[in-house]
């Protein structure tokens, strides 16, 4: 990730957070997704902001997942990238 130049600068919140999924910064959540099990990573704070199936996942309390890579081989990797983007 580079250092700090215009696109922090953004008056728009979306194109921020665009930069900082397409460079993987800050990362906190790897999905492997598909029979290939592809790793894609995510942030839990936007996934859980826009989902309330995310939500539960990670701030479910006791059902929270603490996993380091949560496996989701019934679903492309192709399909989950493509959601995380639309989030």
């Amino acid at each position: 990730m580079e250092m700090a130049t215009n696109w922090q600068y953004s008056e728009s919140f979306a194109e921020t957070n665009l930069t900082m999924l397409e460079n993987k910064a800050l990362c906190d959540v790897i999905f492997a997704a598909g029979n290939e099990q592809k790793q894609i990573k995510c942030h839990k704070f936007f996934l859980a902001s826009r989902s309330p199936v995310f939500y539960a996942m990670f701030c479910g309390g006791t059902l929270a997942e603490s996993k380091d890579i949560i496996y989701v081989p019934d679903i492309e990797s192709t399909t989950l990238d493509h959601l995380k983007r639309w989030i």
